[in-house]
Order: C-alpha cells, then sequence, then structure tokens
C-alpha cells in the first residue's frame, strides 16, 4: 500500500468517525436546546395564565370556557394541593382531533389555587414536528459536515499527487537506474525542503556507488589481464618443455602436475572473475538465444565425459527454444549444470536432460541422500565425491546467472538417489 494511500484512509477512517459521533451529539445538542426553549416558552405562558387568573377570571365556569377556547390549558380539579410546589415538565401522548392521531406534547404541570379550590394548571405544546425539524437539521448539518469532508478529502488528494510528484520521479528514476551506463538523477523543481534533501542524499550516494563500481570494474579488468596472461604464458613454456629433447619420464610427470595445475588455475580465475562481474552487476546485452542448440551443442562437447564413465544419456529436448538472454551466461549456465550432473554422478548412473519452452530440467543419480541443507549452490562448496580439479563454484554461477537474468532455480532431490536441477525459462521469455 502506498504512503498516500495509507495516510488517505487513516484520514478518512477518522472523518469518518467524527462524522458519526458527530452526528449524534449533535444532535442531543439540538434535542437539548430545543427543549429548552420549549420549557422556556411554556414557562412564560405559566405566568400568564396566573396573571389572567388574578385579574380576568372570576368563576370555574371561566376556567372551562378557555379550555374549550385552547385546549393546550386545562385546569384539573384537585381534592387537596400536593406538597409539591415546583414545576413539572413531561412528554404526554394526546389525541390530536385534527390529525385524528396520537401525537407527543410537552406538558408544564403546576399546582394553583383559584377562589380557594385546589388545581393542577396543565400547560402543553405540540411537538408534531419537533422530530421531523430535528432530524432535518441534523441530517443538513451532516450533509455540510460531508461535503466539507469530502471536499477536504479530494482537496488533499490533489494537493498531494502535486506535492509528491518530485518523489515519484526521482523513484522512477533510481528504478531504472544503471551503474555502468554513468545515468544522471535529475529533481523536479519543488518547494519540499525535505525532497531536495532526499535528492542530495541521493546523489551522494550514487556518486560513492559510482566510484567504487568503477574501481571494481578496473580492478577486474586488471586482474583478468594480469592472471591470465601469466597463465597462458606458463601453458606455452610447459608445452615447449613436454616437446624439448631428452625429457626423462619423472620430469615428463611433474610437468603434466603443473599443467593440471595451471589448468585449474585458468578456470578457477575465469569463474571468479564471472562472478565479480555478476556481482557488480555489469551490463551483458541480450540476444535471442535458441536454448535448444546451446544443450544440444554442450551435450556433444561432453560425450567424451559420459562415454568415461559409462553415464546412460537420456535427452527430451524440444526443437526450439529461443528466448532473450546473454549467449555466454546461457552457455556457462547449461555446461555448469551438465558438468555438475557428471562429476557427481555414479558409474554407470543415469543423466536426464530434459528442455520445454517453460524449463530446463538436468537430473542425474548421486549420493542416496538429499543436498539441500548441505550448502549445494555456496561458493568453494565441495561435495565428498568432488573430483581434486573441481574450484566448487560451478552451482555457485549457475545460481547467480539465474539471479542476475530473472530465471528461478530449483533443487529437488528424488529417491532413491536422484538429484534434479531446474530452470524456469518462461518468465525471462515473457520479459524479452
Amino acid at each position: 500500500m502506498k504512503l498516500l494511500t495509507r495516510t488517505t484512509l487513516i484520514f478518512l477512517l477518522y472523518a469518518s468517525v467524527v462524522a458519526g459521533v458527530g452526528s449524534f451529539v449533535y444532535y442531543s445538542l439540538i434535542h437539548k436546546l430545543y427543549y429548552a426553549y420549549v420549557d422556556r416558552t411554556l414557562s412564560r405562558r405559566k405566568l400568564r395564565v396566573q396573571k389572567a387568573l388574578r385579574l380576568y377570571l372570576h368563576s370555574p365556569t371561566d376556567l372551562a370556557y378557555w379550555h374549550q377556547l385552547d385546549h393546550n390549558v386545562e385546569f384539573v380539579p384537585l381534592r387537596a394541593l400536593p406538597a409539591r410546589r415546583s414545576d413539572q415538565f413531561s412528554i404526554r401522548p394526546m389525541f390530536n382531533e385534527l390529525t385524528g392521531q396520537q401525537q407527543p406534547y410537552r406538558q408544564l404541570a403546576v399546582p394553583v389555587v383559584f377562589q380557594q379550590r385546589p388545581y393542577e394548571l396543565q400547560i402543553r405544546l405540540s411537538l408534531l414536528d419537533t422530530q421531523s425539524l430535528l432530524l432535518r437539521i441534523v441530517v443538513a448539518g451532516a450533509g455540510l459536515f460531508g461535503v466539507l469532508g469530502l471536499g477536504m478529502f479530494g482537496l488533499q488528494l490533489v494537493l498531494n499527487r502535486r506535492l509528491w510528484q518530485p518523489f515519484y520521479t526521482l523513484l522512477e528514476q533510481l528504478q531504472q537506474y544503471k551503474l555502468n551506463r554513468n545515468q544522471s538523477i535529475t529533481l523536479p523543481a519543488t518547494p519540499v525542503r525535505e525532497f531536495r534533501e532526499l535528492h542530495e542524499a541521493v546523489q551522494l550516494l550514487l556518486r560513492q556507488n559510482q566510484r567504487v563500481y568503477r574501481y571494481q570494474k578496473e580492478f577486474t579488468e586488471n586482474a583478468a589481464h594480469e592472471i591470465q596472461t601469466p597463465l597462458a604464458i606458463m601453458r606455452t613454456h610447459l608445452d615447449l618443455l613436454v616437446q624439448a629433447p631428452g625429457l626423462t619420464e619423472e620430469q615428463a610427470g611433474y610437468i603434466e602436475n603443473l599443467m593440471g595445475v595451471t589448468q585449474r588455475l585458468t578456470h578457477l580465475t575465469k569463474s571468479l572473475l564471472l562472478l565479480a562481474q555478476l556481482d557488480n552487476h555489469l551490463y551483458f546485452p541480450a540476444e535471442t538465444v535458441d536454448v535448444a542448440a546451446t544443450v544440444r551443442t554442450q551435450l556433444a562437447q561432453l560425450q567424451h565425459q559420459l562415454a568415461a564413465r559409462s553415464i546412460r544419456l537420456e535427452t527430451e529436448i524440444a526443437g526450439s527454444v529461443p528466448m532473450r538472454i546473454h549467449r555466454g551466461l546461457l552457455e556457462v549456465l547449461v555446461s555448469n549444470l551438465l558438468v555438475n550432473a557428471i562429476r557427481h554422478n555414479v558409474a554407470q548412473g543415469d543423466l536426464v536432460v530434459r528442455l520445454t519452452p517453460e524449463a530446463l530440467t538436468v537430473e542425474n543419480t548421486g549420493q542416496a541422500q538429499s543436498l539441500q541443507d548441505a550448502g549445494l549452490f555456496g561458493r568453494f562448496h565441495k561435495a565428498t565425491d568432488s573430483p581434486a580439479e573441481s574450484a566448487g563454484l560451478g552451482l555457485a554461477l549457475v545460481l547467480q546467472i539465474c539471479s542476475n537474468c530473472g530465471l528461478p532455480l530449483r533443487y529437488t532431490y528424488v529417491a532413491p538417489g536422484r538429484h534434479r536441477q531446474q530452470v524456469q525459462l518462461r518468465l525471462s521469455s515473457e520479459e524479452g
């Protein structure tokens, strides 16, 4: 969830709670104020009625006549004056002749004495439209609050998008940034100080990363040149020594051992340099490569190793599986998978290679236990049955290439004693 969306949802939730509670409080307050107004009106009318009792009314017949003229004023005879003398307000439902229905009245009841006879003076005020009036007032207030809230929500959304636009522009540039392309990161003009400080911090971080990247790239290139050149000279001189006259059998054995060590150093150097390039995310240009042709080529080159160990090969390769990838990386990936399956296979074992447009699967016989937790893809990891010339970088290179190219890699132990490496190809193919 985006920060703006989360913030907006929090504000919206807060506004909803405030609107609900506020409407209830607003209704209660209006209700209380309205009843206070009605009670004051009844109290004033009581004073006028009491004044009329003293000045204008002379007999109980006048009281009955008044009630006939105004049904909201009634004198109810009492046997005796009650102990209470304070005004008593209440809600009284009564039949309304105009509407023909029961309706609520607000009533003020107070004891009075007229011509030395006790009465209860009852003054009423109709509340027929009170609930409707209060409801309309609350609805109007809630509507006004809702319009205000929605307006603030919309205004905040528009302003946030405009104010945060520089941030999203900066984020988009960072997502597309490549160290090897020496791109510049720009920030649109913005009055927000935090965004300007973020841009400055990003610029400083990128300059530092570019400097480290250049140093590592130069080191990798220099190491490739400085290490491979002496190794090539050593191989050349060893070849000359083998062809030299008068070479004894003991000397030939020493030279053969040195040539093996040199070959192993060459392979180790190339693997380490490729790992360094992958770790530094160097740019490997992609092209459309036929994976099926690459697999067939690598299998043809490994026929001698398969025959030397009497390994039975079973293949199921699709006619053509095109995908966009760096050709050299694909060759290293396929070669290391196959070589690893041959090296760690058993004599007269099985090697199954399947290729579909979705996945490349290499399955071989081997140790009768799972290698899931044995650091299979770790660098310089060597199993107990690994030959001496193995550098322990084959599967580490496979994992790094798959990670850089977006190809999911999965290891599965298939009992008894069968190990399966599977590289998913569909994802990368679709992206290309």
